[in-house]
């Protein structure tokens, strides 16, 4: 027995110092850029941005010399350049804030004067009371029985609002429901319904955006959520992708970033949910640690009205636009992916990009009049180059006139059917076989399209459990799914996905 525990206290010890051992992550410095806009005619453009030190919260200061802006990782050669916070340069904000007011959040902790739902409450307060100007918001809760109730619907009444959450308490008769159903059944009505709480105040977020107009003129839009996350379906690992996909669909279209804060007095499994679907939307999330107590979660959501109100808006004209976007056909456009970099007081740099931003194709510069002069007077030589590539792009349509021919031919088990309506292809029907499906213009994907208006590897249907998700491969020209472009979306039955010239529709059989 002492050989035993002798063992065990070994162990023990070589188990601590490989914990010491390991790596500690410090926390750093990052940037994140929400949105860029283009303003061609003045040859500006906007970049809305992040800036957060080690501890997450925004930097107080930014000059000029502090950053540079990239096109496709090379630097742009800017003016003017004018840098403000949103709250400087009056940009407004939308903003709902959904509480959880169930009985978990209502009872008060040992040593607590309120319970969670109170401080909650005061955190909003404090929140609203930030706000200013055309900002916009709105407060819903959410508690067992009820998914979704509006306290303060769309307004910039701050007063008004900061009031009706203050005053807002839950119907007693709601606190000590009478309930004639058996025990099990009886549990699972007292647990709130947090997909679903989500869900509705996304739904409600976006009716408002479509039919309110001044709400609809904001661009920075936001969902703070304050919760334990605990939801009726008690099996975390099915709710956790359920939740996912449905608020990656839902914030996809207008553009609301997630904050979350998450606290449980009793049982914590749920909350990383929320750190979950905070990521998915670009957003942030805040643990609150029972030992830290309530006081501290109306400074919570100070901090994160401070990291709204603080996003830097960086304005800078180009003096000369890089030449190396990606045109778009049929338009004195191109493609380019828009980076920021920034040095920190502390001497370190980072950068976050933000994809497929539209400019204007650079004018023609004496540079360029001289190679068109050159290619001129070797006019015989590109001649015969030109020969060679017809036959060369000859041979390739034929190879892979032949590899879709054979896929078209296969009647062995498949997963579902592409039929092709339009295009250079129209007519064939190709099957899904492969759990990735890859669409372009060259050789070696799964479908060829010989299509200058295809990309090279424009667009890829990935196959996990029955489910089919369509993705754009950052193509020149986009991919339509029923005439919306998308970035990734899930496909059902009958869909029409357009690819350059080319429409193609969805089966599953």
């Amino acid at each position: 027995m002492a050989l035993f525990r002798n063992r065990l206290a070994q162990m023990a010890t070589t188990f601590a110092l490989l914990v010491l051992a390991l790596p500690v992550r410090a926390a750093e410095s990052r940037v994140t850029l929400d949105r860029v806009e283009v303003e061609a005619k003045e040859n500006f453009l906007r970049l809305h941005a992040d800036i957060l030190d080690a501890k997450g919260a925004p930097v107080p200061s930014l000059t000029a010399s502090d950053i540079e802006i990239l096109a496709n990782g090379k630097p742009v050669k800017v003016t003017d350049v004018d840098i403000q916070t949103a709250e400087q340069a009056q940009e407004p904000v939308a903003v709902v804030i959904l509480l959880n007011a169930s009985r978990g959040y209502q009872i008060q902790g040992q040593g607590e004067e309120h319970g969670t739902f109170q401080q909650a409450k005061e955190g909003a307060a404090q929140f609203i009371q930030r706000l200013k100007g055309n900002d916009m918001v709105a407060v819903v809760v959410y508690r067992e029985s009820v998914p979704h109730e509006v306290v303060y619907s769309f307004a910039s009444e701050f007063t008004q609002a900061k009031e009706a959450v203050l005053n807002y308490n839950v119907p007693a008769a709601d606190l000590n429901p009478e309930n004639n159903q058996g025990q099990a059944a009886r549990e699972r009505s007292l647990l709130p319904e947090f997909q679903s709480a989500v869900k509705k105040v996304l739904d409600f977020f976006n009716d408002n955006l479509a039919s309110n107009s001044k709400l609809a003129t904001t661009h920075r839009r936001f969902l703070v959520i304050m919760t334990d996350a605990k939801d009726r379906e008690t099996r975390k690992d099915k709710l956790q992708p359920k939740l996912k996909k449905m608020v990656e669909e839902k914030i996809e279209e207008n553009g609301i970033r997630i904050f979350a804060i998450g606290y449980s007095p009793d049982d914590e499994q749920y909350l990383s949910l929320l750190q979950d679907i905070a990521n998915v939307s670009g957003g942030a999330y805040t643990y609150v640690a029972n030992k830290d107590g309530l006081g501290q979660i109306p400074s919570v959501f100070d901090t994160i009205a401070t990291r709204i109100k603080r996003q830097y808006i960086i304005k800078a004209k180009w003096l000369e636009l890089p030449d190396w976007g990606d045109p778009v056909n049929g338009k004195d456009e191109a493609n380019y992916h828009i980076g920021l970099k920034v040095k920190m007081k502390d001497g370190a740099e980072v950068a976050a990009t933000f994809n497929d931003v539209r400019l204007p194709l650079p004018s023609l510069n004496w540079l360029k009049y001289l190679k068109i002069a050159g290619l001129a007077l070797g006019g015989l030589l590109a001649i015969g180059l030109l020969g060679a590539l017809i036959v060369f792009l000859v041979r390739r349509k034929h190879m892979a006139s032949a590899s879709t021919a054979v896929r078209a031919a296969y009647d062995g088990p498949t997963r579902g059917r592409l039929a092709v309506l339009a295009g250079p292809l129209a007519g064939e029907s190709f099957p899904l076989i492969d759990d990735v499906t890859t669409i372009g213009s060259m050789q070696g994907n799964t479908i060829v399209i010989a299509d200058g208006s295809v990309s090279r590897r424009h667009a890829a249907i990935k196959i996990d459990q029955m489910r089919y998700e369509v993705a754009d491969m950052n193509s020149t020209n986009g991919v339509l799914v029923n005439g919306q472009r998308i970035h990734k979306v899930f496909m059902k039955d009958g869909d029409r996905v357009q690819i350059g010239t080319t429409e193609i529709q969805f089966h599953l059989k």
